[in-house]
């Protein structure tokens, strides 16, 4: 549930045209990156934040040769464990009786963040999130709960990417722990991990510096430019 706001702080990256890639349209992951694919014409590195990595993951299985690269952030690549399953079907329900304000306030945001953002820098960026979460919507929040809820397994798609891979991790996050990017990275020979410290789930928010700084130095070893790079 976060729009273009996400990435404010980090901003472009030069060199590289890039594209804010829209994830709202449809509950099935498959379908979100069908669209994308349409979308953006020519070679593409996805930088994916958390759902959106999952969609950069259902990119790379259906059009691998259009990948030139793959940034994934906050994420994981199991479907979805049973516990947050039950959990995004009771949110849905809360959500279709007209109470996403509190599920939003009260259910995702405590989850979000790490102890190091602290004071007006922690009250802002909850602030943004919630506005974020509110503006979008009662329907994008069904639509986004149900296509992680349904997503397939895509942990085999980051075994046989064959290329350069980047995994980026808070080092605080409650919601995809840094124990699971460190699995990714160990199923991929060119797969690079880096640990943001001071950084819970919203890592483009709390560390965009180091997050621009990763990525930035990361497209510096890549040998293919690519014409397109996508945040979601």
């Amino acid at each position: 549930m976060c729009d273009h706001r996400l990435w404010q702080d980090v901003g472009s990256i030069p060199g590289y045209p890039n594209e804010f890639a829209d994830l709202t349209q449809s509950n099935h992951v498959e379908s979100l990156a069908h669209d994308v694919l349409k979308t953006i014409i020519g070679p593409i590195i996805p930088i994916g934040f958390s759902m959106g990595a999952i969609v950069g993951l259902m990119m790379a299985k259906l059009a691998p040769e259009r990948l030139v690269g793959m940034v994934l952030s906050s994420t994981n690549c199991t479907a979805d464990l049973p516990e947050r399953s039950a959990a995004r079907l009771a949110q849905q329900a809360r959500v279709r009786n007209g109470h996403l304000l509190e599920v939003v306030r009260d259910e995702l945001k405590p989850h979000y963040l790490s102890p190091a953002s602290h004071g007006q820098k922690r009250s802002e960026i909850l602030d943004l999130t919630l506005k974020m979460g509110i503006g979008l919507g009662p329907d994008v929040f069904l639509r986004q709960s149900e296509a992680l809820r349904t997503r397939p397994a895509l942990c085999d798609v980051i075994g046989g990417f064959k290329g350069p891979l980047l995994i980026l991790a808070g080092a605080d996050d409650r919601l995809c722990p840094l124990a699971w990017h460190t699995h990714m990275a160990a199923r991929n020979r060119n797969a690079s991990l880096i640990e943001i410290e001071d950084a819970g789930h919203l890592v483009p928010l709390e560390q965009p510096s180091a997050f621009r700084r990763a990525i930035s130095d990361w497209l510096k070893t890549l040998k293919a430019t690519p014409k397109q790079e996508m945040n979601a």
